[in-house]
């Protein structure tokens, strides 16, 4: 899952000049064994996915890594072995795409006075998109509230920002507008947000020309750097709701007498060769054949640090194309009473901003699978871990109700949720009923989403919620 970007970023983000793309990489060669099907979702086999999908090998399937590459041909023995049709590029399972992606090249630091070492990914973590990315820091630091300013707001009154590290308190600018921006516009040079420090943010490859460095920070950080001008988060924030409220209370903002040393150093922006898995589960009937049910998750992770730690990405999300070979094999052994096809997916690119999902709805030409085809949309995302309580998107509340209804009746806890957030969005924007099915609590982007993580039970709830589903969408006239 994309994981949401700190409260107070924006949402958009100017495109960034790419470098010249690299050499296409080969496409990885699918096994022709054919295993007979089951007729149940099988959530044993499911969890053997995950713990070979989510293995430190892998390398946190980071889109055109070799490690992505080897998960997709496990993805693609397995749809062959099913009996799935290939519905990639020259009969293939693989369908390529040109995606932009950017990395790390060292670790980030944040040093405070004395010499004072923070830990990246306890104490801090980047945020890389938009206006930051990489650069290099060292000045006193500027509290400024949520970073509002315009539409009678101004968290920075009070401070003196040009020239310093600002650091976003929070609450949050009510309209909605990127504090980084905010920041930068008003002379930072870097940016402290406060916010979950052990995950690593997706990464988006799309840069302004002019960049500087952005790193979340934990809040007991922030208290310790709060300190010396006599505040804590809790007065800070405080502080702002009160100006924000009335313009005649004391300024928001403030300035700290502390020094600060921020690195975050990144690789240009640059093309990859990246490769969703497609595969298809042809109706008998030609006369229906042509349309189809969707079903799919992405394959991607975050990668692997500099230093060697591996995400190596279990929940977030081999336990989605995991789930969705298993409904594969189970609808295959039903395919005589289907109406409609099925295809599955396994989707890369997620993570950088649903580069894959994208992907295939502009290059899918043929029918059943092009986005004009699809009667649904089944996607599925941090499904294996944390909760035994289902969520459903609401971008298309009739299927909606359809999954939360077939959850109630095979006893499976579901409830509804908000919209976004997932590869589902490239298909609901085209107007075509698509829907995320995840679980309500999650773990992602974090050193510790291993497969331990994933339990069989869940992928069994979920598996069978998922068969049902599609099973009906598929048999319908």
């Amino acid at each position: 899952m994309s994981r949401p970007r700190p409260f107070w970023l924006a949402t958009t983000i100017l495109l960034a000049t790419c470098a010249s793309p690299a050499p296409a990489t080969p496409t990885p060669t699918a096994s022709a064994v054919v295993v007979p099907t089951a007729t149940q979702f099988d959530a044993a086999r499911a969890k053997a996915h995950v713990d070979y999908l989510a293995d430190a090998a892998r390398g946190g399937r980071y889109s055109g890594s070799a490690g992505y590459r080897d998960a997709a041909t496990y993805v693609a023995d397995r749809f062959r072995e099913i009996g799935l049709e290939p519905l990639g590029d020259s009969g293939t399972f693989f369908q390529h795409f040109t995606m932009p992606i950017v990395d790390l090249t060292e670790m980030s630091t944040l040093t405070g006075p004395g010499g004072k070492t923070y830990q990246p990914r306890v104490d801090f973590t980047e945020s890389v998109g938009g206006r930051s990315g990489s650069g290099t820091a060292e000045a006193q630091i500027a509290a400024v509230g949520g970073a509002a300013r315009g539409g009678g707001l101004n968290d920075f009154a009070g401070a003196n920002v040009r020239g310093k590290i600002a650091l976003v308190t929070g609450p949050a600018a009510p309209n909605g507008a990127s504090s980084v921006e905010n920041a930068y516009q008003e002379g930072a040079i870097g940016v402290l947000l406060v916010g979950g420090a052990t995950l690593r943010y997706s990464y988006i490859p799309r840069l302004q020309s002019e960049t500087i460095p952005t790193l979340v920070i934990a809040d007991d950080v922030a208290n310790q750097l709060l300190a010396p001008a006599g505040q804590t988060l809790t007065t800070a924030r405080a502080l702002v709701g009160a100006h924000r409220a009335d313009a005649s209370a004391p300024a928001s903002g403030f300035d700290i007498p502390t020094t600060l040393r921020m690195t975050v150093s990144l690789t240009p922006v640059h093309d990859v060769d990246a490769m969703n898995v497609v595969g298809l589960l042809r109706a008998p009937d030609p006369n229906n054949a042509t349309r189809a049910v969707l079903v799919g998750g992405h394959l991607d992770g975050v990668g692997t640090d500099p230093n060697g730690a591996v995400f190596q990405a279990a929940n977030d999300n081999a336990s989605g194309p995991s789930v969705t070979i298993e409904v594969a094999r189970a609808l295959a052994a039903s395919r005589s009473l289907l109406n409609h096809s099925i295809v599955f997916v396994a989707f890369a690119g997620e993570e950088e901003g649903l580069y894959g999902s994208d992907a295939y709805v502009a290059q899918m030409a043929v029918a059943p699978g092009r986005v004009e085809s699809l009667v649904a949309v089944l996607n599925l995302d941090v499904i294996g871990c944390c909760s035994d309580t289902l969520i459903v998107s609401s971008e298309a509340p009739d299927l909606q109700r359809r999954v939360l209804d077939a959850a109630s009746g095979l006893g499976v806890s579901a409830e509804a949720t908000g919209s976004g957030g997932s590869d589902q969005t490239s298909f609901a924007r085209r107007r075509v009923p698509a829907v995320l099915i995840g679980t309500r609590d999650y773990i992602l982007h974090v050193y510790a989403d291993k497969p331990a993580v994933v339990e069989e039970s869940r992928l069994k709830k979920a598996g069978d919620v998922v068969t049902q589903v599609a099973k009906d969408l598929a048999t319908a006239p």
